[in-house]
């Protein structure tokens, strides 16, 4: 039974009714070849459907020549026995009664528009009038598109190839007669027998135009096709090539594919099956696309972790090469990506973030000093749904030849899955030879190229994206986001509470402890999952966190006081920093404590609450007696607090009576002001104190209360606010509070409507130096994000803005500075912020900054080792033990992730609990690297600049 609609005789097969006519497509533009054409995409359609229209086997049948694009100041005087396609748009200058005259001398007109399916039946019309009687010609015209599509197909690669040997400047060595002849056999062949046939004369057809690009390009050209649906929904459309045997590179984060196998599980069946045959490569790398650079690190690697184990179990392989939809690229990216085992990665922008600029398609991207690097792919690509992309499709690849050589590629990008129909033609032409391109996944792009360009290291200045106006609005829902800008401070604090549990589960695992199992499982199974719940967005992970924290320092603190004095109840404090920290715990129920200026720096007492300040040692203890038997502390030598000023043995800080902001902080050496501090609403207001108390002037702490509103230009309440100023003896920093309730709502673009606190220097020279992804770099952005840390260098002085995870600031001039609290649909009122004076290492106290102290109450004590001590310890402040973890099914082994903070490479030792019996430096996936050396309870490290890795250290 015949496949067509129409019964077709073998008699009527091989009819010659149809009269041989010359075809051509009126056009007033060439295909551009050496600069773009900016024409409207409504012209371009209409003017690419006539020429693709005159490729249809029902013309090619018995034509005297190839279709031609060919200007109308050519064709004023219509040619006989010819058949013009005529664009709607643009108009052309033609005489009024043209059309008439190309009817009088026998030419056939038909008029042409944006869409295939007008476009044909104005064709089909024009041929019925022509050829009223012609039974084979009404087979033809009813043929299905797919076996059209061939044809037009070859009509494509044509016009390309003809504008391309105009560009080359070399004669044209297209074999049009010959091709002639090989479609108008292919057209005979269309009803025969075996329904293949008519492919053999299309596949010598596009043999010689093949043999016509080598001549102009005689090496590989590469066509990539890229498909880039939403991070958040799963794709409505594909493109094409998903069901076609051509290659497809698919932009998907492991959530994604998740959603995609849920509805229906069918698509992502046939995605593996295409994945393990080589035709479909899955492109990604993290399991959520999020604002990963202003997230903590810890957050960060789980996210590369994590997805890597979900593609693992969806795909049966772990990605290889990284991509995301949503930009969130930065400048220790590749340290991360070769930390988890992924050495490829696109590096392009498919929103409106800035990436450094590079001209070779493939580089070696390295991170800043560490020697870490991965290769990237940097061609953006053209869109597959517009026009302009096949009526430059000459241009795009002449530039590509040009300046890529043999590592030409064509990248076609789909961005919803709907393509334009030359792209089903393009494929069609593809599936019979390579002439305009051969599609390969980018993994087999990246193993048939080799790199063009070794980049120097980028800085973070040359990564920018605009997280906060994308977050503003849910770009799924549409809805408000509540928390666009302290939901990075939340993160910050939330995932500090997980890394604690996670260290103190390890510090016990190491003394041949475990935490007791909790909700039925084994706690560090406990623990991963609720990990995995908090870095997924599930909110009630959050209520855990406390819980969790608490339960893991209660177990350790029980096994480090299991041998203390009996019937001595105390707290005992742990750090789960590993650097020194000076801490403020509020304890309820102590009523005396020794200050001796070692362990406890200060003790403030208020009825039943003590304050104390505590010098806690590097991922340490130190334990307090709550018997009631110590003495009280004593007087302090200094007023921490008076009308105006708060102060300690670090700073002083002047407060503003009128303003009731920050009117300057000065060290007590140079006495020199540094910086001062006002609530603002851009684009303008006025900040009024109502009024400044001294709330406490106690032997350890200082605090001033001011309480005021902001006033618009034009005198129009528009925010409350209150902020309280601390100064903690013994504590070089300034803790500075900030309540803000607005009375009229924020509305508009992010950056320019918000509630922020601005701070303002004297010296146009100070530096600003910002901490990014474990980078301490100088910044001349305007924008410079960063939760972390702000330095202001003036010299040998440094003042650091502490915006306790708050990442997004603005600069005004050189000398002020925004960290933005509120923006429209922000729900939180409280933020804390710190400025701290001749920090060295600055990455340790923002750490710090959002680090807990778990304080364990004790019914013995202290410890036999001593009130205070170090658990683990490493002796060079610039590296920073980020996470230590019980090794999953080894009752006596731990891993520690380690970063270097400062840019500075050292030996570093790292000291434990008791002695290791081995070491192992390790990736990220848990892939051991090498052997490190064990000197009696330390491991001894090389670290290089800026390196991140782990250690896996194994007891007896």
């Amino acid at each position: 039974m015949s496949i067509f609609p129409l019964e077709v005789s073998p008699a009527v097969a091989t009819s010659t009714s149809m009269k041989a006519r010359s075809l051509y497509a009126l056009s007033p533009y060439r295909l551009p070849t050496e600069s773009m054409l900016y024409v409207g995409d409504e012209e371009v359609a209409a003017i690419l459907q006539g020429y693709s229209a005159l490729w249809h086997p029902a013309v090619l049948s018995q034509a005297a020549s190839l279709p031609r694009l060919v200007s109308p100041y050519d064709h004023e005087q219509p040619v006989a026995d010819a058949l013009y396609a005529l664009p709607d748009n643009p108009s052309l200058l033609l005489p009024d009664d043209w059309t008439g005259k190309a009817r009088e001398v026998g030419a056939g007109v038909f008029m042409t528009t944006g869409t295939r399916e007008t476009t044909l039946e104005h064709l089909f019309a024009c041929l019925r009038e022509l050829y009223p009687d012609d039974d084979r010609l009404t087979a033809l015209m009813a043929l299905p598109a797919e076996r059209v599509r061939p044809f037009l197909g070859i009509g494509l690669g044509c016009a390309v190839l003809e504008a391309l040997f105009e560009a080359r400047s070399q004669e044209n060595l297209l074999p049009m007669e010959d091709l002639r002849q090989d479609l108008i056999s292919a057209t005979a062949l269309l009803f025969d027998a075996d329904p293949e046939a008519y492919l053999g004369p299309l596949q010598a057809a596009a043999d010689r135009l093949l043999a016509a690009r080598e001549a102009i390009h005689p090496v590989n050209l590469y066509l990539i096709d890229l498909f880039v649906p939403k991070s958040d929904q799963p794709p409505e459309h594909w493109p094409a090539a998903l069901t076609a045997a051509t290659p497809l590179n698919v932009v998907a984060c492991a959530a994604l594919l998740e959603q995609i196998g849920r509805e229906p599980p069918a698509r992502l069946a046939e995605l593996r099956d295409k994945v393990g045959c080589d035709l479909v490569e899955i492109l990604g790398g993290p399991y959520r696309e999020r604002e990963d650079p202003l997230l903590p690190l810890e957050s960060q690697l789980w996210n590369l972790r994590h997805g890597q184990e979900v593609y693992q179990q969806l795909l049966g392989q772990p990605i290889s090469i990284f991509a995301r939809e949503r930009s969130a690229f930065h400048a220790q990216l590749p340290l991360h990506l070769q930390a988890v085992g992924i050495s490829r990665a696109l590096l392009v922008a498919f929103d409106d973030a800035v990436l450094p600029t590079h001209y070779a398609p493939v580089i070696f991207w390295p991170a800043p000093n560490s020697g870490k690097q991965v290769e990237g792919f940097t061609r953006s690509g053209q869109a597959a749904d517009s026009p302009q992309t096949y009526f430059h499709l000459a241009y795009h690849l002449h530039q590509a030849m040009m300046q890529d050589d043999y590592r030409a590629a064509l990248v076609l990008l789909h961005r919803t899955g709907r393509a334009t129909d030359w792209y089903e033609d393009l494929l069609a032409l593809m599936r019979l030879s390579p002439a305009l391109g051969r599609p390969v996944t980018l993994s087999n792009y990246f193993s048939e190229t080799t790199s063009g360009d070794y980049t120097p290291a980028a800085s973070p200045d040359e990564f920018q994206a605009d997280y906060l106006s994308a977050r503003t609005t849910s770009s799924a829902t549409g809805a408000i986001n509540p928390v666009p800008i302290s939901g990075f401070a939340q993160q910050q604090r939330q995932r500090r509470r997980l890394d604690a549990a996670w260290t103190f589960a390890a510090v016990l695992q190491s003394l041949g402890g475990q935490p007791a199992d909790r909700d039925g499982q084994p706690f560090v199974e406990y623990l991963a999952r609720l990990e995995d719940r908090l870095e997924s967005g599930d909110e009630t992970a959050v209520v855990e966190l406390p819980a969790a924290m608490q339960q893991a320092g209660t177990a350790l603190a029980n096994r480090l006081v299991a041998r203390g004095q009996v019937g001595n109840p105390g707290y005992l404090l742990l750090n789960p920093c590993c650097f020194p920290r000076r801490v403020v715990a509020e304890i309820d129920g102590l009523s005396g404590v020794v200050v001796d200026g070692k362990l406890v720096k200060g003790c403030q007492l208020d009825g039943t609450l003590a304050r104390v300040v505590v010098e806690l040692p590097p991922l340490g203890f130190a334990w307090v007696s709550s018997s009631g038997t110590g003495a009280t502390a004593p007087p302090s030598r200094m007023v921490l607090a008076d009308q105006r000023c708060v102060r300690n043995e670090f700073l002083e800080a002047e407060i503003d009576p009128n303003t009731g902001g920050l009117r300057a902080i000065r060290d007590l050496r140079n006495r020199i002001s540094r910086v001062g501090q006002q609530l603002i609403y851009n684009p303008g207001s006025t900040m009024r104190a109502e009024s400044v108390q001294t709330t406490c002037t106690g032997p350890a702490l200082g605090e001033i209360v001011t309480t005021g509103v902001l006033l618009s230009e034009a005198g129009e309440l528009l925010a409350r606010f209150q902020q309280r100023f601390r100064a903690w003896v013994g504590r070089p920093l300034l803790e500075l509070r900030i309540d803000l309730e607005p009375v009229k709502p924020l509305e508009g673009y992010p950056w320019y409507a918000y509630h922020a606190a601005r701070f303002a220097w004297r010296e146009e020279q100070t530096l600003l130096l910002r901490g990014s992804c474990g980078l301490r770099s100088l910044t001349m952005q305007n924008r410079p994000e960063s939760p972390d840390f702000l330095e202001l260098r003036l010299g040998r002085l440094n003042t650091v803005l502490f915006p306790g995870g708050l990442p997004f600031h603005q600069r005004h001039g050189s000398r002020m500075l925004d960290i933005l609290l509120q923006c429209e649909g922000e729900s939180a009122r409280t933020f804390e912020l710190g400025i701290g004076l001749e920090r060295e290492q600055p990455a340790q106290t923002a750490l710090g900054l959002t680090s807990p102290v778990v304080v364990v109450p004790t019914s013995q004590g202290p410890p036999h080792v001593g009130a205070t001590g170090w658990l683990y310890l490493l002796d060079s402040a610039n590296v920073l033990l980020t996470s230590l973890r019980p090794v999953p099914g080894h009752a006596n082994a731990v891993v520690a992730t380690l970063q270097e903070s400062n840019g500075t490479p050292c030996q570093a030792r790292l000291r434990c609990v008791r002695n290791p019996q081995r070491a192992v430096v390790q990736n990220l996936r848990g892939e051991p690297l090498y052997d490190a050396a064990v000197e009696d309870d330390a491991v001894v490290l090389d670290v290089a600049a800026n390196d991140l890795f782990a250690v896996r250290i194994e007891f007896s």
